[in-house]
């Protein structure tokens, strides 16, 4: 009698463990679907608002400057002063006079 008690716990443990893998796949399962769903839906609502929101791009803004803009419009759009643009201008006159130096030695 002990001998076919013991065998019927080891049984339903045996199935208990069973189900428990089995459920523990099955959750797993369903979070990898909710996680998809809500990554599309995600997507899809990002999509439909940055297409919304650019402009074509014949008609942006840089596009629009560069075509019908000034020099004085560029250092306005760009924040750039004649200090700016002047320091600029120096550094890379000198990078480039350095580097024929640096050449012809």
């Amino acid at each position: 009698m002990a001998d076919e008690d013991s065998d019927m716990m080891l049984v339903l443990a045996g199935a208990i463990e069973k189900q428990g893998r089995g459920l523990s796949e099955v959750r797993r399962e369903i979070f990898r679907m909710l996680v998809n769903e809500a990554w599309r839906i995600a997507m899809r609502s990002r999509h439909y608002l940055t297409v919304q929101c650019l402009d074509t791009p014949c008609d942006s803004a840089w596009m629009v400057l560069y075509k019908y803009g000034t020099d004085i419009n560029f250092l306005n759009s760009t924040s750039l002063t004649r200090y700016n643009t002047s320091a600029a201008v120096l550094s890379t006159t000198m990078c480039w006079c350095a580097g024929l130096r640096f050449i012809s030695s």
